[in-house]
């Protein structure tokens, strides 16, 4: 194997383990303990630089930096790191602005707990270490090769009260152990290390796993005698230098077989049972996947489920429910007579319905039952009498798209297209069954850097569900007896004139705006999304905030997919009247009448559904929200056809009027929050 010159410091820190556990401390202060709660608030880490045998580590201390699930998941308060002597519990962890670790810790009531808590209370014990490993880092080299090591990405384990500190100055220090004792073993690795750095500089070519008498060998004459066995390692630091790196080496203990094998065949039983249902979902949703080859070949119910997701979204780009392909061409003759203003007068006579408004009607419950929507009152319309998402006419190799001879669009097919969210690329999917899980990716987990002979890290995303579930959409207007007495056309022309924009107005506001409970889940209060933020009262927005959103989203490496912006018609305005620079030309506007649809080079849409009423410190009710990312990431479902129900009280029986309330059921979330950013606080006015 061919060896190529580089510092050997690195391959002595690359050949750590790779759950090499470090410690910090720092000195607890006594003003911030509780006696009556029993809890001490400490700060247990900062980005102080430390020496370590390999040259100077520093701990990031951006929040993106640090892991702190761990610790906020009941984190263990420890005596010297010791795992059997627990005292405390972690109550809550954070990293502060001034870029410090913090902590509430709560110690118990346990004799040994007791007797802890008290030394704290008198001063005794008054160092705090943390326990932590680093999962990434970014390495620069200096003067002599000596490396500074920045952790990018690190995980506090737990926090222990120690009785000896390697730093007392201001700042962080380092939990110390005792100095290492260097045995034969060691003082060989320092050898081989110091062999290898010079046959490296000499450029010779050499095999790392060869003894040290071979690499010796290697060298010119003149030079072996300053790597004899005699030769002196280097001097271990002095105590009051040293911060160590400990590799907690505690052997873990045995499980018992039989609970093991158990275990195994409770987790395999419970992978088979999570994803034969999801292939039992997918089948509802006209999806055939393959759980066998997936169960065969070890797939995790996540994999799987999105696998199916993904077939599923590959369907939807170009099926549209109802009309099925079996329906022959006299099928869909009848279907075209069909007289919506017939099953509408049904509703007011109280007389059954026959002949195609029947069937129709049959085949709308039918559809709503399957959705589970259930049975409404009034009357049920299938999806393909209402709805065309690909927005054809209704010729015979269309798959929907059939109401009356004179018009062939969706009954509804203007609020399906003029949905902004749709328009801005998000993933529409039609013809839903039930509740339908959509695995969401929380954390992508990347496989970091290593070295030439590091092993690798084990690579988990971190993935949740969306659960779409259908939720009522409702528009209401009124229509006079007169009006009930015309022609299908006649009635079309209301619903598609007053209901449309009502539908619309209700959905797209949820989309970006919902709170989930009783309405879709909007961009705005998901959490994870990229935040920019104008100022402390808010700020009107310019080409600095707008690369800021761009780059909020990059940072997550989401810059791909269907990228769009979005906003309200009152900073379409001001961005209109906002030069790209303070100095240039006239009219160097950030949105221009050349190109009223694109913003710094993506597309962009606009709907009075985004609030222009948020509020910002003294910006009250006044503050606009702007939208971008990847909106494929934003998925949309819809259930059945709409539902139409006519409704008379004495109010408007006296004015002859009937009320016609409309429900479409639909839903909507982010699958991937990093896809998008969101600045809040923008001031159009």
């Amino acid at each position: 194997m061919r060896a190529y010159p580089h510092n050997p410091f690195l391959r002595t820190r690359n050949a750590t383990p790779a759950d090499a556990m470090l410690h910090r401390s720092v000195e607890l202060n006594r003003a911030a303990v509780n006696e009556a709660d029993r809890t001490v608030e400490i700060a247990f880490s900062s980005e102080a630089s430390v020496e370590r045998y390999f040259g100077t580590e520093i701990l990031g201390h951006e929040k993106k930096n640090v892991r702190i699930g761990r610790l906020n998941n009941g984190g263990a308060l420890l005596v010297e790191h010791e795992p059997r002597d627990q005292v405390g519990v972690v109550v809550r962890a954070w990293i502060d602005d001034d870029k410090k670790g913090r902590a509430l810790v709560r110690f118990g009531k346990s004799a040994r707990a007791e007797e802890i808590f008290q030394d704290v209370k008198d001063g005794i014990r008054r160092l705090v270490s943390v326990g932590y490993r680093i999962h990434d880092q970014e390495v620069t080299k200096g003067q002599g090769g000596v490396e500074t090591v920045r952790a990018t990405d690190w995980e506090p384990y737990e926090l222990s009260l120690v009785s000896i500190p390697a730093d007392d100055s201001v700042g962080v220090g380092r939990g110390m152990n005792p100095p290492p004792t260097h045995s034969n073993q060691s003082t060989n690795n320092q050898m081989k290390d110091k062999l290898f750095a010079r046959l490296r500089a000499l450029n010779i070519a050499f095999e790392e796993s060869a003894s040290t008498d071979a690499l010796r060998s290697l060298l010119p004459e003149a030079e072996r005698s300053q790597f004899g066995d005699n030769a002196t390692s280097p001097a271990a630091p002095a105590p009051t230098a040293q911060r160590s790196l400990q590799v907690v080496s505690e052997p873990a203990p045995q499980p018992d077989p039989v609970t093991t094998a158990r275990r195994a065949v409770e987790d395999e039983r419970r992978r088979v049972d999570s994803i034969t249902a999801i292939a039992e979902q997918a089948q509802r949703q006209g999806i055939q996947v393959d759980a066998r080859a997936a169960i065969r070949d070890g797939h995790t119910p996540d994999q799987f489920r999105e696998a199916a997701f993904t077939a599923l979204v590959g369907r939807q780009q170009s099926y549209t429910p109802g009309m099925p392909d079996q329906f022959s061409r006299g099928d869909r003759a009848d279907f075209e007579r069909f007289d919506l203003a017939v099953a509408l007068r049904s509703l007011v006579s109280g007389e059954s319905l026959t002949g195609i408004e029947r069937e129709v009607l049959d085949e709308g419950y039918r559809e709503a039952a399957s959705a589970g929507i259930g049975r409404s009152r009034g009357i049920m319309l299938p999806s393909f009498m209402v709805r065309t998402l690909s927005a054809t006419g209704g010729t015979d190799g269309d798959k929907g798209g059939m109401t009356v001879a004179t018009n062939k669009a969706g009954l509804l097919d203007d609020f399906f297209n003029a949905s902004i969210m749709r328009q801005l690329g998000a993933t529409v999917l039609t013809g839903l069954t039930g509740n339908l899980d959509v695995p969401r990716l929380i954390q992508d987990t990347d496989p970091a850097g290593k070295a030439e002979n590091a092993g690798a890290d084990e690579v988990s995303p971190e993935t949740a569900q969306l659960e779409l579930k259908p939720k009522r959409l409702p528009a209401f207007i009124n229509l006079s007896d007169q009006l009930l007495m015309q022609s299908s056309s006649a009635i079309e022309a209301m619903i598609r004139g007053h209901l449309t924009a009502q539908l619309l107005a209700v959905q797209e506001r949820a989309f970006f705006h919902g709170g989930g409970t009783n309405e879709a889940n909007g961009l705005a209060g998901t959490t994870g999304i990229g935040s920019v933020a104008g100022g402390t009262n808010g700020a009107a927005p310019t080409f600095a905030h707008l690369v800021e959103l761009e780059e909020k989203v990059d940072a997550q490496n989401a810059i791909g997919g269907s990228l769009a912006y979005a906003s309200n018609g009152q900073i379409r305005a001001k961005l209109k009247l906002t030069p790209k620079q303070a100095s240039g030309v006239e009219g160097n506007f950030l949105l221009t009448d050349l190109n009223p649809n694109v913003l710094n080079g993506y597309p962009v849409q606009f709907t009075n559904a985004i609030r222009r009423n948020l509020t910002k410190g003294s910006a009250d009710a006044v503050a606009s929200a702007i939208f971008f990312g990847n909106f494929q990431d934003y998925v949309v479902g819809y259930w059945g056809g709409l539902n139409l129900e006519l409704i008379r009280d004495s109010a408007n029986a006296k004015l002859g009027m009937h009320t016609l309330v409309a429900n479409t059921y639909y839903d909507g979330g982010v699958r991937r929050p990093k896809s998008f950013a969101a600045m809040l606080d923008a001031l159009g006015a």
